[in-house]
């Protein structure tokens, strides 16, 4: 291998978790306050109509205080570097860590058209990047995704001589990002959870069930506290 350098702006996820968190909050607020006001104002109104304006205005206010805290946060590079001897060195805030490739038992690169979600395990570290530039990952670019996916496709030849591909059952689409895939060195033992195990129409009738569930519980609430 060559040297190389990749740098792209993205989050890790300890930071998108905390900032998910912090909107937890406001959210709700946005949620309840706009449900109580609709019903307020418009108290003749047909049941749905507050529930979709909350929808709304919590979605839209939520990516838009995602935004403001994501131009707040100024350092948000991340630094990869490959040698000669095959020796990776990340650097992210005040963090570095240093491996080589013979070090890493699994890869795994998910995601979507806008965003990017990168876990590389070593024996001892777990780096997760979060790289996107949607509604709910303002802290990119497109450039960086390219960036990223350049990162991961400089390291796919090692990977195919090296690691297997772990091939789940409820992946719909696994060609809708370049090198998407898990990938677990060979001589590792490779894992499936009971999602992994499913097809996809079954993760799709599961999600609806819960999604039914919260929505009864959600009306009946609503109706009680807002409708009586």
């Amino acid at each position: 291998m060559e040297n190389k350098e990749f740098r792209f702006q993205g989050l890790d996820a300890k930071t998108e978790l905390q900032i998910s968190l912090w909107l937890v909050i406001p959210a709700l607020i946005m949620m309840f306050g706009t449900l109580y006001l609709s019903h307020q104002i418009f108290s003749n109104a047909y049941f749905l109509f507050p529930i979709i304006v909350a929808a709304l205005i919590t979605i839209l206010g939520s990516i838009t205080l995602l935004r403001i805290i994501s131009n707040k946060i100024n350092d948000k590079e991340w630094v990869i570097r490959i040698n000669k001897q095959e020796t990776i060195t990340v650097r992210f805030r005040n963090y570095v860590y240093l491996f080589n490739l013979t070090d890493i038992v699994m890869i795994k690169n998910i995601g979507n058209e806008g965003v990017r979600y990168l876990t590389i395990k070593t024996s001892d570290k777990l780096l997760k990047i979060r790289v996107g530039h949607t509604g709910f990952a303002p802290f990119s670019s497109e450039a960086d995704i390219t960036k990223l996916d350049a990162f991961i496709a400089y390291l796919r030849p090692y990977i195919d001589q090296n690691f297997n591909r772990k091939v789940p059952k409820n992946a719909i689409n696994p060609n809708i990002i370049p090198n998407f895939g898990v990938f677990v060195r060979k001589g590792e033992k490779i894992k499936y959870s009971i999602i992994n195990r499913m097809e996809p129409w079954q993760v799709i009738a599961v999600i609806l069930f819960i999604g039914i569930i919260f929505t009864i519980l959600f009306f009946s609430v609503m109706e009680y506290y807002f409708f009586k």
